[in-house]
């Protein structure tokens, strides 16, 4: 596992160097040659285990949850994706999280060496104490060197502070509890349903997220939807899962196409989960009736149904700052800088029963004073972090083929620009700011929801309860 761990740092140490911050040639050279040691160290201790234990049946690399991804994750020093790159502040606590983690794994073996010398040797133990030392050394002094004594310093102590609060995570009592290390290679999943498959893609998302340590917060795994699916096709399906070797989750409510998935699944050998006859057969036994077995659901074109489509509209009518004079009739306000999520959440929230109206903050531009005649309560500022801003920009001016000379993606400007709104929404301590960076739309709409139901007054205008989406 520790050779596994060691190639998964190796390629990360890679990747940090393809987003380093913009410093100075003495400090960013100093950097790029820390990060060449510990590639070194990394090779060299993958080496030695190999001398020491010979070579292993599985060589992928794999990460442990704990030290590489909640750790990082918490720090706000996940790795993005090039052309975006690090901040300094996140750069200084990759650092020190990568520090601390050798730290943890010098502890781990030498305690190991002391008590666990009966299959892996004490020398082969010590030696990678030895190894995961010097790493953490060279880490903490490296850091010191570009970042000063005082920045480093207080990393550590909230480097620390924030490993106390994940420690439950990791169970150093059972030290051949594979769970704690996860394969980097996502793993194919494939959704069945014979109505749209939104219900069963929503359940298995949300269910991947309890893994996500595994993969610095995204999914694990490689999802394939089949949607609207008879009888027929379920033969495809199951060879296809079967030649992948995937696990087929599916919603199949029609009595016969739900038991022939079944069948062919175990009579393949394919894994699979039934996600809603389970839960159809409790409910069957609760109301003392039957299910109808029919896939999906018709929506009626009723009084509930027309209210939805009166907030799906206004909410496009407004959407972008336009219309402010039509502002007063919003349930709520969504603010924040252009591509920080606005209309998507605005949109979400509209299908959800409210009117939403949206407008973009741009620096130093006056704000519509309708804005300001809007209960503040009701207004939701968003914020993001700029790597990850500037990395949506890039996308969308690609996208539309703008010019490269346009500031509009460029890190500095939009570093420059989030200051502005953020100074922006200090002054304004009634709006609720919300922190788009790790936050899916799901999650911000249910926070919204929640804000506006404890503030009192606001509701949906449609009535959720009686209006299921297909499966």
């Amino acid at each position: 596992r520790h050779g596994q761990t060691l190639r998964y740092l190796h390629t990360c140490y890679s990747n940090v160097s393809q987003v380093l911050p913009s410093l100075d040639a003495d400090k960013l050279a100093h950097v790029q040659s820390l990060l060449e040691r510990l590639q070194s160290l990394s090779d060299s201790g993958v080496k030695e285990i190999e001398e020491r234990l010979g070579e292993p049946e599985n060589t992928s690399p794999s990460v442990p949850k704990f030290y590489y991804s909640e750790l990082r994750h918490r720090q706000k020093c996940t790795l993005p994706q090039p052309p975006a790159q690090l901040s300094e502040g996140s750069l200084l606590s990759y650092l020190i999280v990568e520090a601390v983690a050798r730290m943890r794994n010098r502890e781990r073996f030498e305690k190991l060496a002391k008590e666990r010398c009966q299959v892996v040797s004490c020398d082969t133990w010590a030696a990678l104490g030895k190894s995961a030392g010097t790493a953490c050394i060279q880490l903490i002094a490296g850091a010191v060197i570009v970042f000063g004594e005082g920045r480093v310093k207080a990393a550590l102590e909230e480097c620390l502070r924030t490993e106390q609060a994940v420690c439950h995570m990791i169970d150093d009592e059972d030290d051949d509890d594979d769970g704690d290390y996860c394969s980097i290679f996502a793993k194919p999943v494939l959704i069945v349903s014979d109505c749209t498959g939104e219900s069963a893609e929503r359940t298995v998302s949300s269910a991947l997220g309890q893994f996500g340590h595994c993969f610095d917060r995204s999914y694990p795994a490689d999802i394939t939807t089949y949607r609207f699916v008879n009888v027929g096709m379920l033969h495809d399906i199951v060879l296809t899962a079967q030649k992948r070797g995937a696990l087929i989750v599916f919603t199949l409510v029609e009595p016969n196409t739900n038991q022939a998935m079944a069948k062919l699944c175990e009579d393949y050998g394919v894994e699979y989960h039934d996600l809603w006859t389970p839960l159809l057969n409790k409910l069957e036994g609760y109301f003392e009736t039957t299910s109808l077995g029919v896939p999906g659901r018709k929506q009626g074109v009723d009084e509930k149904y027309m209210k939805l489509i009166e907030c799906i509209e206004y909410t496009r009518q407004l959407d972008d700052g336009v219309q402010p004079k039509k502002w007063k009739g919003a349930d709520l306000m969504i603010i924040g800088p252009s591509r920080s999520g606005k209309t998507p959440l605005a949109f979400f929230m509209a299908q959800r029963g409210f009117k939403v109206a949206n407008y973009p903050i741009v620096p130093d531009e006056p704000i519509p004073d309708e804005l300001w005649q809007l209960d503040q309560g009701r207004i939701f500022a968003l914020t993001i972090e700029p790597q990850k801003l500037s990395k949506i920009r890039n996308t969308r001016m690609e996208t539309l083929q703008m010019g490269a000379r346009s500031s509009y993606a460029k890190l500095g400007k939009v570093q420059e620009e989030l200051d502005w709104c953020r100074n922006l929404y200090r002054k304004n301590p009634q709006w609720t700011v919300l922190d788009t960076s790790d936050s899916g739309i799901e999650e911000n709409c249910a926070r919204i929801m929640m804000m506006l139901e404890e503030r009192g007054g606001v509701r949906s205008r449609v009535d959720n309860t009686d209006s299921p989406s297909a499966i």
